[in-house]
Order: structure tokens, then sequence, then C-alpha cells
């Protein structure tokens, strides 16, 4: 299992072998990525990731990821780059 390297620059890359697999959301998961229920009372779910096939799956290490645990490139885009009609966000 890879080890819970939370905070890095950029994605971290994870291979799952084909299954259901069930990703920590909370931070709190004493199982590294995968969520072992340590969310509950926290207002929390878990991520639930189906692979048909083994994947390379690309894990949020910014902590910024709109899609986390799994990456959506957030770490890219530079600070404080929101459009003039996004004032809300």
């Amino acid at each position: 299992m890879a080890e819970s390297a939370r905070h890095c620059a950029g994605p971290i890359p994870l291979e799952l072998p084909a299954g259901m697999y069930k990703l920590c959301r909370c931070g709190r998961s004493r199982h590294g990525w995968f969520c072992d229920g340590a969310h509950l009372g926290t207002g929390w779910l878990s991520r639930e990731l189906r692979l048909a096939q083994a994947s390379m799956v690309m894990i949020c290490g910014c902590a910024h990821s709109h899609r986390y645990p799994l990456c959506d490139g957030s770490h890219a885009k530079p600070a404080g780059s929101r459009s003039w009609w996004k004032w809300w966000a």
C-alpha cells in the first residue's frame, strides 16, 4: 500500500488493480489513501472509485482539488486567478 504523502507539490501516482475502492477524503484514515471509516461524525464521505482494469490513478498532493483525493490539476493553476464573473468562488 502507498504511504500517505499528503500536501506535496503535485499529483501522486498510485497503481491500482481492477476493483472497487473507497478513497479517504477526510485525512483521518490509518490506511493511507484508503478509507477505514475514521470520517464518521465529521460530515465527510469516502469517494468510491471503480476500475474495470488495472490503472494508474493520480492522487491529489496539494489538497486543493475539487475532486479530492483525486487530482484535477488545481496545483497547476496560479493562485488568485479567478475570473471576474466568479466573485463568489
